[in-house]
């Protein structure tokens, strides 16, 4: 029994450090750690993993030694650059690869890393590395934090909270414009705010439901054109765009699809575009019905370039431009149109022409 009276002198303690760590026992415990715990060579191989750091399904072999770290986490852009984990374009901006830079170089890293699963799933991890030497090889201890839950929730409370200040500076914009405004256009606003809140709500639980895989999808009718101009409206009735240009070009047709999530995707690309955009310059919103392949699509075109290095990462959770907290936006868009929608997302960005953002959404059966 523990008597906090009886210590062990140095001596022993040394022994017995000594003992345990050269005993088989200590891998083992080290499996049931918290953090995943790499020991890399100076190619960046495996040579020690404490135990796989993702589910089963996304294990690419029951054998991590001489992996890559992406190869052992599943990372969708291992393939990319054709040589494996560090050979992508992607590669220049992960956490991961600058941690593991910064130790070559015999300091210590530590950075935050979002890895893109293939089952459409993605962790974030902070990732902590240190050189060492050892019979005169060269080696960068790796520990690994999955932070993904605090980041997820610190996103959603943030974009959550963000919205609802937006609605809430609607009204605080009608109060003061009141005795200018028609009845009818009153009217509207506050239709349109408290559709806006209700949806924000809802959305809070749509981005909660997305982000633990448990979202099911209802499919309904939707035309094109109404949640076009919809969309445009509810943002117009925002105080902080209430000025900008939006030039709208819409269908007329229906197609079957998820409305919520679509309504979402669309809030995301036009928001996106006006929130890059100074007031002079007008954002484009098309949306068009393609009948041979009974497919929606929607571009949102603005003037404003985004430099390589952030398009690298725009699909990333958690990154955005506009500060700490945010970056649901283009993560979303991708998420919610390729896995929910079934759909495509492709965009480009040049000095030239600006950058836009298209989707393509099928129509779908309705059901379920």
């Amino acid at each position: 029994m523990f008597d906090p009276a009886i210590k062990n002198n140095p001596a022993i303690l040394k022994r017995q450090a000594s003992l345990i760590l050269k005993s088989g026992m200590f891998p083992e415990l080290l499996r049931d750690t918290p953090n995943i715990i790499m020991i890399l060579n100076m190619h960046r191989q495996v040579v020690y993993l404490n135990r796989h750091p993702v589910a089963r399904e996304e294990v690419i072999t029951d054998q991590p030694s001489g992996q890559r770290p992406g190869e052992c986490l599943g990372c969708i852009n291992t393939e990319e650059g054709g040589l494996g984990c560090g050979s992508s374009e992607f590669c220049k901006v992960c956490g991961f690869n600058l941690a593991l830079s910064a130790s070559e170089e015999g300091q210590q890293g530590k950075e935050e890393c979002n890895i893109s699963l293939a089952n459409g799933g993605s962790l974030t991890l902070s990732v902590f590395t240190k050189p060492f030497e050892y019979l005169g090889e060269l080696f960068i201890f790796a520990a690994l934090e999955d932070i993904s839950d605090r980041k997820r929730r610190q996103m959603l409370e943030n974009v959550f909270l963000h919205d609802i200040m937006n609605s809430a500076a609607i009204l605080q914009g009608l109060n003061e414009a009141f005795e200018e405004l028609s009845e009818t256009r009153i009217k509207q606003i506050l239709n349109d705010v408290s559709a806006a809140i209700s949806d924000e709500v809802q959305s809070y639980r749509l981005i909660s439901n997305v982000e633990t895989q448990t979202l099911r999808s209802n499919y309904e009718a939707v035309n094109i054109g109404e949640i076009t101009e919809e969309v445009v409206r509810s943002l117009g009735n925002m105080q902080k765009f209430s000025k900008r240009k939006v030039e709208l070009q819409k269908s007329g047709e229906n197609i079957i699809t998820e409305r919520t999530l679509l309504r979402r995707v669309l809030i995301n690309m036009v928001k996106n575009a006006l929130e890059a955009t100074g007031n002079r310059d007008p954002v484009k919103v098309i949306s068009g019905y393609d009948p041979q392949t009974r497919s929606a699509w929607f571009t949102v075109k603005n003037p404003q370039f985004i430099p390589r290095s952030s398009q690298l990462r725009l699909f990333q959770k958690a990154y955005s431009t506009k500060g700490e907290g945010r970056g649901w936006g283009a993560y979303s868009i991708k998420i919610l149109t390729e896995k929910y929608l079934q759909g495509v997302v492709r965009f480009q960005s040049n000095e030239q022409e600006g950058t836009t953002f298209t989707i393509t959404i099928p129509s779908m059966a309705k059901k379920q």
